[in-house]
């Protein structure tokens, strides 16, 4: 089943609707289970101490692995920004070095990086933002490119100003290549599964816990599921980087856009 409409609506929504998920089945199998759970447990002294060791030790397990996860989502996201980020530098030096070309040689060079810009301000980005691989750049990318190995340079200084300035478009190219791979890059499934179904099994355990006050029962049982929601929410809006409405701008490549002057 398809659930990435989720990355649509607003960030405060898609939280609530998660936590909301998830205290919800708690509280409903809590009142389902509450008299059947009485009666089994009977008057067995030893027998909230059972599960809550069993809570503590599940709920330690699931922790880690939660917070592993978690930080391996979030490594990807900065991961992401800081490709977009070297990017745009790349693209800064290549505007500069094309500075030092001859004219028409110059205007057209930095034309074309203008032109290139552009589009994945106003084309690349919203198809990413939609988990869709984008189209066309890759033609602005090569106007660049011959525009660049048209020039024969004469002088020695000009040669190693060419020579710089391929490799500094080579290594656009390989950052470029790298952004788009990440479009459609997320958590396995078999994760989700491990998140998914873990967090069940840390919410259902509390229903097993027999107390006279009820309501302090129930407080706490909200509570964390509230938090186990909380926890995927976060994991959920960081595993696409260019989804939603937390993902890596193009604040980057505007400030360039900006800056680009012929």
């Amino acid at each position: 089943m398809n659930l990435f409409w989720v990355y649509d609506i607003p960030s405060v929504v898609f939280a609530n609707l998660v936590m909301a998920s998830f205290v919800a089945i708690a509280v409903i199998g809590q009142r389902l289970s509450r008299r059947w759970v009485k009666r089994i447990a009977g008057s067995d002294g030893a027998y909230n101490e059972l599960v809550g060791t069993t809570l503590a030790t599940v709920g330690v397990f699931f922790g880690i692995t939660l917070g592993l996860i978690s930080v391996g989502a979030w490594e990807n996201f900065t991961d992401v920004n800081l490709n977009v980020n070297q990017e745009v530098s790349m693209i800064n030096v290549l505007y500069r070095s094309a500075s030092l070309y001859p004219e028409p040689n110059s205007t057209e060079l930095k034309q074309s990086l203008k032109e290139y810009v552009h589009f994945v301000i106003n084309d690349e980005w919203p198809s990413q933002r939609k988990g869709i691989v984008p189209k066309g750049g890759t033609d602005k990318v090569t106007a660049f490119q011959k525009k660049l190995y048209a020039y024969e340079p004469v002088s020695e200084s000009m040669k190693s100003v060419h020579s710089e300035t391929i490799a500094s478009f080579n290594e656009m190219i390989k950052l470029r290549r790298s952004r788009l791979q990440r479009v459609t890059a997320g958590l396995p499934e078999t994760l989700w599964l491990v998140i998914i179904f873990g967090s069940l099994i840390n919410i259902v355990i509390p229903w097993f816990l027999v107390y006279d006050r009820q309501f302090i029962q129930d407080l706490m049982i909200v509570l964390m599921a509230a938090t186990i929601g909380l926890l995927v929410f976060l994991m959920a809006a960081m595993d696409y980087p260019f989804r939603g409405e937390f993902s890596v701008s193009t604040d980057s490549f505007v400030l360039m856009y900006e800056r680009m002057k012929l």
